[in-house]
């Protein structure tokens, strides 16, 4: 693929819902795109991209000057694209082709435009053209690839699945108050224990299945299963296993998409049985102010149940219901940066009124995605919250948490890591371009009016992640 496409896969690769993980895959995408080079072009065609790609995008004020040059017009093309105006960006590339209909590697971008604004058909059609010019070898594999893409759009029955390794490092794994201190009926006693950091082996599992129904309104139905095994190496009482299910339906309406959802947990600590939670939710969202924010709301309810241990031994004072309402939107500012912000109302009901409580949470989040796929997932969360009552045990004071929460990640595909050592092949390796490597450093800190409660935890961490689609 022609740098010029390359370009077009790298301004693409910002997407939502499950953002973290097909930003890994497309980034993947992008990087092997780079790799490519167009060999088939005639002269003045290597000419005209070349010389656009070396320049700056223009905006519509310059194109009037001389709307019928091309590379001028390319250089629009690529300021369109990363402004996400995909619809004129497809318009001005078909204008190209009129002035060179041996352009490949143009024709190639206008297919990609075709498909990311879902006319499947008419992309179809772009890529038998250049099928019938027998163009080289990097755009025969494009053609190839986004043929397999246009057919798994096509196909009713979607399923992928994704698998996460890795390992991370917390400097407070128990949690261990700051003073080393607790209260007992309000009297400050020093605990015999200390902070105690630790490595954890991580594993995650997740398979997704989807069906569009072709109806109008009620257009999908879908399920998914994530499996998690968290292994501490010397906090075994924190080792974790769960399961996790989920199943809904997207319902079109007028006003925007509605989607209910069932979901189950089953967690456990230490290989015995700690939580079981079910619960069901209904999220309503649609564009607002012109298409510029995609806003929702939310709204969650369900149970929990606890199991008693030899560790735990009051964990069923936590049994109860609980409620969530957030409101929020996503805000993509270009093709490569985005932002979500949103605001979240928590209820907990719990046996006992020292274990439920009301909290308040904000979130924000922001997403950049950089050259040569690597990209960087940044978010901040702080959360209030006011408890039912007060623990008799502890102290006469009710418990109130202020709760902070900073997570950045970088990824990179190893493919890009490999091809720094062959500067002839800079994706690196094809069975490596596929898989992302994600360095996340989180830092959380709980503050309390009961010192009981307050501490604070460094965690570093490593994941290998790997996609297929079916």
């Amino acid at each position: 693929m022609s740098g010029l496409t390359a370009v077009l896969a790298s301004l693409f690769t910002l997407h939502s819902p499950a953002f973290a993980q097909q930003t890994n895959v497309e980034a993947a995408e992008d990087v092997r795109g780079e790799a490519g080079q167009q060999v088939s072009r005639t002269t003045r065609t290597r000419n005209l991209v070349d010389e656009a790609l070396g320049m700056p995008g223009v905006g519509y004020s310059e194109i009037m000057v001389s709307p019928d040059d091309p590379t001028l017009n390319l250089r629009y093309v690529k300021d369109l694209i990363a402004k996400g105006n995909v619809q004129l960006a497809a318009a001005t590339t078909e204008r190209i082709l009129l002035q060179y209909p041996e352009a490949d590697d143009v024709r190639l971008l206008y297919a990609i435009l075709l498909y990311r604004m879902d006319v499947l058909d008419e992309a179809a059609v772009q890529l038998d053209i250049l099928e019938q010019h027998k163009p080289g070898g990097a755009i025969q594999a494009e053609i190839a690839r986004y043929r397999d893409m246009i057919k798994q759009r096509l196909n009713p029955l979607k399923r992928s699945a994704t698998l996460s390794l890795g390992m991370h490092y917390d400097t407070n794994r128990n949690t261990f108050p700051n003073d080393g201190k607790v209260l007992v009926g309000d009297f400050p006693f020093l605990l015999p224990t200390e902070e105690r950091d630790d490595w954890g082996r991580i594993a995650i599992g997740t398979a997704q299945i989807a069906k569009d129904t072709g109806q109008q309104n009620f257009q999908q139905i879908f399920g998914d299963m994530a499996l998690l095994y968290d292994d501490q190496v010397e906090v075994d009482d924190l080792d974790v296993n769960a399961l996790l299910v989920n199943a809904g339906f997207l319902y079109k309406t007028v006003y925007g998409d509605l989607v209910p959802r069932v979901h189950a947990s089953l967690i456990e600590l230490d290989s015995k049985k700690y939580s079981r939670d079910y619960g069901l939710s209904l999220r309503g969202q649609r564009p607002i102010y012109k298409s510029r924010i995609k806003a929702f709301a939310q709204f969650t309810t369900g149970w929990r149940r606890f199991n008693n241990s030899r560790n735990l031994p009051f964990s069923s004072e936590q049994d109860g219901n609980y409620q969530r309402f957030e409101i929020g939107g996503d805000h993509q500012f270009d093709a490569t940066t985005g932002m979500r912000l949103s605001a979240a109302f928590n209820s907990i009901d719990a046996d006992q009124p020292y274990e439920g409580y009301d909290g308040y949470e904000v979130t924000a989040s922001l997403t950049k995605v950089l050259p040569r796929g690597t990209f960087v997932l940044g978010s901040v969360t702080f959360e209030q919250q006011f408890y039912d009552g007060n623990d008799p045990f502890i102290s006469a004071r009710t418990r109130q948490d202020r709760d902070w929460e900073f997570d950045v990640t970088y990824g990179v595909p190893v493919g890009t890591i490999a091809g720094v050592l062959t500067p002839d092949n800079p994706a690196g390796p094809a069975m490596l371009r596929e898989i992302v490597l994600n360095l996340t450093l989180g830092y959380e800190a709980s503050h309390s009016n009961i010192p009981n409660y307050k501490y604070d935890n460094t965690r570093g961490q490593f994941m290998f992640n790997r996609s297929w689609d079916f």
